[in-house]
């Protein structure tokens, strides 16, 4: 009995039903943002490498073989990029979405609060980095994959569904290698939510989940090592770090689910307006304060503190390696279960739910200045990449890049710098079809420093390059 908890808004819009009305529209904009710095040269990018190469196989830091299958497939025709990476992505975030919905259902939450965090996930900006993310199928789909397996592990509270639970993680690892988190979590989050006296739950049920999960991790490792190549090239960023990063990193993590704030306008220095991180500041943290402080005594219920850790264990692999904008994703489904558990301990909606009205337009907002942020560095890239192609004005096999760096930031993938959005020249060998230039050098060279340039160029040609492209600012030119 929900007591008349939905008798109200919220309860009475189905917030699945929004989402895919709303669908097209979303998927249209999301569409018309154009790849920048590394989204050139992931997996993701279009490979002409034939489908069965060294990408498939563990070779690097990482082992994920989707994402090199889905890279052979664009490059069958090229320009299904990016555009089919973003209805990818979109579509296992609604995937993840429909999901979050389905589990507060299970746990047995009124149709308001399941339809406030169904929003809270959908809606947050700690959803930007992936869903906007050209590159971001590996972070969607392993965690679409991974909630799809706890789904059938928790199954409504019955008895597990281990051998679908077991299927969908170790695809979920597959896509990325934080997937193998819920080989864990499905077993803490039953025992958690169900209690000791389901099927689900209890002390002997929790042992037998972690030895499967257990057995199953022992066997991806196994699996990884058997198939690794005899060289490894190990990206020693990913274990470099000091203890004041790790704290910015939790920082980060703890901001980006929990302070729903513009940050464009807070982190980027050249669109810094404080007055926007305030506005959007105002309008979303009266929600999840008063969501917080009225279930004060919540905080540390059985529930509570079980979906917390499975949010942390979510996040863990990347909290200890990198942390980027992009890993928020990992823990948000879970931090949007917190919020549907609290809100359906609220006595009543006549002030939550305008406050969550307040918050989610504060976070729409939020979603679309970074996407315009987004739109504009892609753009930028490909203006970049085309005026390149114009000035060289002829088919060139090879071409060495000169790139001035200053003293400018990025923020993540939504505000690039000039060069980073040209990436290496990919901008400009994708305005040609992929036709030209075969061969692109880059080297970086500091601002201070430009006096290097000439000499770099005539270097340059004397190996054999054939012309020398100077990227300074957000403008190319033909210096040889």
């Amino acid at each position: 009995m929900n007591n008349g908890k939905d008798d109200n808004w919220i309860g009475r819009v189905n917030p699945l039903a929004v989402i895919l009305l709303l669908s097209p529209a979303i998927l249209y904009a999301i569409v018309l943002l154009l790849p920048t710095f590394d989204d050139w040269t992931y997996y993701t990018a279009p490979s002409f490498d034939g489908l069965f190469n060294y990408r498939l196989l563990p070779n690097s830091s990482y082992w994920r073989p989707f994402d090199a299958a889905f890279g052979w497939l664009l490059g069958l025709d090229h320009r299904m990029f990016p555009a089919l990476n973003h209805i990818v992505v979109y579509a296992a975030h609604v995937g993840v979405t429909v999901l979050v919905y389905r589990l507060a259902t299970a746990m047995g939450l009124c149709k308001t609060a399941r339809n406030i965090g169904t929003v809270f996930f959908f809606t947050s900006p700690a959803m930007l980095g992936t869903v906007y993310g050209v590159d971001a199928l590996n972070q969607a789909c392993s965690h679409f994959f991974g909630l799809l397996g706890l789904w059938h592990y928790f199954n409504r509270g019955r008895k597990p569904r281990v051998a679908l639970w077991l299927t969908c993680v170790f695809v979920a690892t597959l896509w990325k290698e934080n997937g193998i988190m819920f080989f864990f979590i499905a077993p803490l989050f039953a025992f958690g939510i169900s209690g000791p006296g389901s099927p689900g739950g209890g002390w002997g049920r929790l042992r037998s989940g972690m030895v499967w999960g257990v057995v199953a991790s022992a066997a991806y490792f196994a699996l990884r090592i058997a198939l690794t190549t005899a060289y490894v090239d190990i990206n020693h960023e990913y274990f470099e770090s000091t203890p004041v990063a790790k704290l910015l990193d939790v920082a980060m993590f703890i901001g980006m689910a929990w302070v729903p704030v513009d940050y464009v306008s807070l982190v980027h220095a050249p669109s810094r307006n404080l007055l926007l991180v305030a506005a959007t500041a105002a309008m979303s943290m009266p929600f999840i304060v008063v969501l917080l402080f009225s279930q004060r005594r919540q905080l540390v219920s059985r529930p509570l503190l079980t979906l917390a850790a499975c949010m942390v264990m979510a996040a863990l692999p990347h909290l200890l390696t990198i942390f980027t904008t992009m890993h928020s994703y990992a823990g948000l489904s879970m931090a949007a279960l917190m919020v549907a558990f609290l809100a359906d301990k609220a006595d009543g909606y006549g002030r939550l739910a305008p406050l969550f009205a307040m918050f989610v337009a504060s976070c729409l907002f939020v979603d679309w200045h970074h996407w315009q942020k987004s739109y504009d560095s892609g753009l930028m890239g490909r203006r970049m990449g085309r005026e390149a192609i114009e000035k060289t004005g002829e088919p060139v096999d090879s071409v060495y890049i000169v790139s001035l760096a200053g003293h400018e930031r990025k923020y993540s993938s939504f505000c690039v710098l000039p060069a980073d959005a040209f990436a290496w020249g990919n901008t400009a060998v994708a305005a040609t079809g992929y036709k030209w230039p075969a061969v692109c050098r880059d080297t970086v060279v500091a601002v201070e420093d430009r006096r290097m340039v000439d000499s770099l160029a005539d270097r340059a040609l004397a190996l054999g390059f054939k012309r020398v492209w100077l990227v300074h600012g957000d403008t190319v030119d033909v210096i040889r």
